[in-house]
């Protein structure tokens, strides 16, 4: 096993790209890879890159992050020992490749989806998969069209999250600091331990009120976000 690192890194991603072949438009070669194999690959190097950058750059964060990397890593390893190899169909240079893998036995979830619901005057906004660099405008565009809409509640869902890095910590907080600036309170709901660990190694855990689910959030609401003129 290669150990966790950006060389280790480079050498996984050029090994699977030989395989698979570079990323075409819309980030696969549909010559070559089933779209939720490269899908998967993706991913998982968006979070290893994720957890790297955060240890390089001595954030707190990575050690919250280390165990989900280091899964993400292995699934790598294990997609990367599973392929034989890039061969051309009939051996001319420049040939249209294949790979022996099965891309539907590597069947994963986009990367992330939101679905924002009204519950009476609140809005929970609820995500699927990872808040990572590679799904910023995802949540982003959720986060801000979900505020735009003056709820008397902003109810974030996070029970689907899987990989929460320091992107999605900056989107909260950014998400934060705008609800503030128009008096919605914002709460989380049922983030996973390992969210919390990074909420908590950030300092950022008290900024958020937490709730087990959008119902408890909505029963016991908190008053609306004072202004920053006391108004």
């Amino acid at each position: 096993m290669d150990p966790m690192s950006r060389h280790g890194l480079e050498r996984l991603r050029s090994r699977l790209v030989d395989c698979l072949g570079p990323p075409g438009e819309g980030g696969r070669d549909p010559r070559t890879c089933g779209e939720p194999l490269c899908r998967q690959v993706r991913h998982a190097v968006t979070g290893v890159d994720a957890y790297l950058t955060a240890l390089e750059e001595g954030s707190r964060t990575a050690a919250g992050l280390h165990e989900r990397a280091l899964d993400l890593w292995q699934d790598l390893e294990r997609i990367a020992s599973a392929q034989p190899g890039r061969a051309a169909v009939d051996g001319g240079a420049g040939a249209a490749v294949r790979c022996g893998s099965r891309p539907e036995e590597w069947a994963v979830p986009p990367c992330l989806k939101a679905e924002t619901v009204r519950a009476g005057d609140a809005l929970v906004c609820s995500f699927t998969g990872g808040m990572v660099l590679d799904s910023e405008p995802v949540a982003a565009r959720a986060l801000d069209a979900a505020l735009v809409r003056r709820p008397a509640l902003l109810a974030v869902d996070l029970t689907g999250v899987e990989l929460f890095t320091c992107t999605g910590l900056n989107l909260l907080l950014a998400a934060r600091r705008r609800a503030l600036d128009i008096g919605i309170p914002l709460v989380l709901v049922a983030p996973s331990g390992r969210t919390l660990r990074v909420l908590e190694l950030t300092g950022t855990a008290a900024l958020f009120p937490v709730h087990p689910t959008a119902e408890d959030a909505l029963r016991h609401r908190p008053l609306p976000a004072p202004r920053p003129d006391g108004g």
